[in-house]
């Protein structure tokens, strides 16, 4: 064979083992880089293998030989420190790998927050460079791939009245000057919405030419300040019409007891009436007449003698107030002297809208049957004034009471400008 012809006379020239282990060294090395260093290990061991086999089969003198084992040693050493060094890069590359990835996952969620908030990011640099991320182009409305960063633009899209202080905020940061941290705006997008912006700047440089900042869409937040004011105007009216009402109340009151007692005793309930509407007026956007009427007259536990038929209305707060006040003046006289005070005594409500879907009116009425027979008009006092002139008022309506012989019979007529809450419409009876 080849290697039997030509094997004894390369052992005759020792300088060519010596020489392919030197070759090997890039054999390792490149080993070691490209798989790893258990491939570098095992191009060691295999060149040792060879280096030492070389060694052994040379057949040199003594002194030779020694300097052939310190050549190996060397190749050993170096070929070792290779792997040191290759494994070294690999952790390093490994641990770069590993923050490149935890970096990717930090942005993404940082994105992820980004378009939660609805806020975006921009950049100005000291060389008058606007920059904006994906997520400003999408609060702003315009698009990555066709509109440039343009402070020129951005300024033609905010609202007049905020355009100046904005150019007096860019102008600050061109001259190196630090604007207001923290400033909000309103700006018309593309699709002609208006929105509320709020900025939040700061200089990341010496010389405070080089800013970043976060843009925050705070239109809900705006809209929900403006309805809190209007909320807070609302009460404030409430409150003042509620002291109208109780002063009223405890004059009227006043006039009809004999004791302080009794006088205790009616105005402590007139108040826990008008406190039941006020409860059905903060547990929702507005009051359904039928659900007004049974918690009025749930108190006086006469729910099995009560009738009511009518379509869904919601009322409006005052409307609320008012009704509320009326039916427990009726049902506190119905209990006293009407239907509900004797055993076979019943009391019907119903209720109609009629007319033109855009200006309905309200028929409400009060009927007992059943009761003692009453006859001529109901003496005057505070329950007749609410029946007759506040509950009416307050729904611009007008009403009527009448003592038949079969029980009192109370009538209101009101349109639908005067009793409408968040909406009334046509349903089905109850």
């Amino acid at each position: 064979m080849w290697i039997d012809r030509r094997l004894p006379s390369l052992r005759r020239h020792p300088a060519y083992g010596f020489m392919a282990a030197a070759a090997l060294f890039p054999a390792v090395l490149l080993s070691a880089f490209v798989g790893g260093r258990k491939p570098g290990l095992a191009a060691l061991l295999v060149c040792t293998g060879l280096a030492v086999y070389f060694l052994m089969t040379s057949g040199r003198e003594d002194s030779s030989r020694i300097w052939a084992i310190t050549a190996v040693t060397g190749f050993i050493s170096v070929c070792g420190a290779i792997l040191f060094i290759v494994d070294l890069l690999d952790q390093s590359i490994q641990r770069l790998e590993r923050e490149r990835q935890a970096l990717q996952l930090e942005r993404r969620r940082l994105e992820l927050a980004f378009k939660a908030a609805d806020m975006g990011s921009w950049e100005f640099r000291p060389d008058g460079q606007l920059s904006w991320d994906d997520n400003f182009y999408r609060l702003i409305g315009l698009d990555p791939a066709k509109d440039t960063p343009s402070a020129e633009r951005f300024l033609s899209m905010v609202h007049p009245e905020d355009r100046a202080r904005l150019s007096a905020a860019r102008s600050r940061m061109k001259q190196g000057e630090p604007p207001p941290p923290r400033d909000e705006y309103r700006l018309y997008r593309p699709d002609g919405r208006m929105i509320w912006l709020e900025n939040h700047r700061i200089s990341v440089d010496w010389d405070g030419r080089h800013f970043i900042g976060i843009t925050q869409d705070i239109t809900r937040r705006k809209k929900a300040e403006k309805r809190i004011t209007m909320l807070l105007r609302e009460l404030a009216h409430r409150v003042k019409n509620q002291y109208t009402v109780i002063l009223a109340m405890i004059r009227e009151t006043s006039k009809q007891t004999r004791s302080p007692g009794e006088f205790e005793a009616l105005i402590q309930a007139r108040i826990a009436a008008l406190s039941r509407s006020h409860d059905l007026l903060v547990n929702g956007e507005g009051t359904d007449l039928h659900g007004l009427i049974i918690a009025h007259l749930d108190s006086f536990g006469v729910r099995d003698r009560l009738e009511t038929h009518g379509p869904q209305v919601l009322l409006s707060a005052m409307a609320a107030q008012y009704l509320g006040m009326a039916f427990y003046e009726l049902a506190t006289n119905a209990t006293k002297h009407g239907a509900f005070s004797m055993p076979e005594g019943r009391v019907s409500v119903t209720w109609s809208l009629a007319g033109d879907p855009d200006a309905r009116a309200l028929t409400l009425r009060w009927e007992e049957t059943g009761g003692p027979k009453v006859d001529g008009k109901p003496p005057a006092g505070f329950g007749t004034k609410v029946l007759e002139q506040l509950a009416p008022s307050a729904v611009h309506g007008k009403a009527s009471v009448e003592c038949r012989a079969s029980g009192l019979v109370w009538e209101l007529r009101a349109p639908q400008s005067g009793f409408e809450g968040t909406q009334s419409f046509d349903g089905d009876s109850f």
